[in-house]
């Protein structure tokens, strides 16, 4: 059952979806770039690997998918810019608010901001997403 319905009231935050991330995360094979090496990391002038971004963002997405479940499926969109690096070994968190709510013929289309914080607090992704829930019959 979604946790998000045509009740749902602007500003309502969304559960948060949290993962310590590993470098086993994004490791392959033998493969050593910039994703899986700190070597290759540190030619490039990084600190440290980074983490793929669709794996990171994926937080949001699994995110979205309890919240809406079918309406997030057949009828979610999103659109998410990368602000800055996540590390290989970084603490993030999926967070939301849902800032609209739109009738549509579908249902009702609520519109939310959706971030990813690192263990630091700072926002690494940063988007806005939205999915359809039932009208209320009755």
């Amino acid at each position: 059952m979604a946790i998000l319905d045509a009740d749902t009231s602007v500003g309502y935050e969304l559960p948060q979806i949290a993962r310590q991330f590993r470098l086993e995360h994004f490791k392959r094979a033998d493969e050593k770039t910039i994703h899986t090496d700190t070597e290759a990391a540190r030619r490039e002038g990084l600190p440290a690997p980074v983490a793929v971004g669709p794996q990171v963002a994926a937080l949001i997405f699994q995110q979205l998918r309890v919240c809406f479940e079918r309406g997030w499926i057949e009828g979610g969109k999103c659109e998410l810019t990368f602000r800055r690096p996540v590390f290989v070994t970084d603490f993030c968190v999926a967070k939301g608010t849902v800032t609209r709510r739109e009738e549509t013929a579908d249902g009702v289309r609520l519109h939310c901001d959706v971030w990813i914080e690192n263990q630091k607090g700072d926002k690494v992704i940063v988007g806005n997403a939205s999915g359809i829930v039932p009208r209320r019959h009755g």
